[in-house]
């Protein structure tokens, strides 16, 4: 039963073939990859300042008893650049895009919150790179997630990436995060 699941077909039509074709599927994760590197190195630069700060700022998170906010904070940029990289070399490509598009659901979430709240605060989105609102970057977290949900469910995350030299019997082994 599990092998069901995780075969994939090896021609599908409709939506399925833009969802399959490898031009979509690379410039969709190099889209994604160039955003969330630029974002991580942002926020990498002054963690405390572009990241920690801009999480407390958002004001969701719990600071007591146990500080979540800091923690999130100091972890973003590391998971932001982890997901970057493997959608740039085609490695862990589907927990990559997983992982961007539940990020950008999360964001998407938060700056909904603050925004009904009447608030305007700077997101923090590409810390010392460029100073961003979140009622402006709002409008990116849903086309993001959609990129990352393709990517997801494509059978072609691998072209020209490193993902592709994989021997075949790794690949049906890992099919479910590479």
């Amino acid at each position: 039963m599990f092998k069901a699941l995780t075969a994939a077909p090896a021609k599908r039509g409709g939506l399925w073939a833009i969802v399959d074709n490898p031009y979509v599927i690379i410039v969709c994760r190099l889209i994604l990859a160039a955003i969330f590197l630029v974002s991580s190195y942002g926020k990498l630069v002054d963690i405390e300042r572009y990241s920690v700060d801009a999480v407390y700022n958002f004001g969701i998170l719990p600071v007591a008893p146990v500080n979540l906010a800091r923690f999130f904070g100091l972890i973003m940029p590391f998971i932001e650049l982890l997901c970057g990289l493997g959608l740039l070399g085609g490695v862990l490509t589907r927990i990559s895009a997983l992982g961007i598009s539940l990020m950008s659901l999360a964001f998407f979430i938060s700056k909904a919150i603050v925004l009904s709240q009447g608030r305007s605060i700077e997101c923090g989105c590409f810390g010392a790179v460029v100073d961003t609102l979140a009622s402006v970057t709002i409008y990116m977290d849903v086309p993001m997630m959609i990129l990352g949900l393709i990517i997801m469910f494509s059978n072609a995350r691998h072209w020209l990436a490193i993902g592709a030299f994989l021997p075949q019997a790794w690949k049906d082994k890992l099919n479910l995060i590479w």
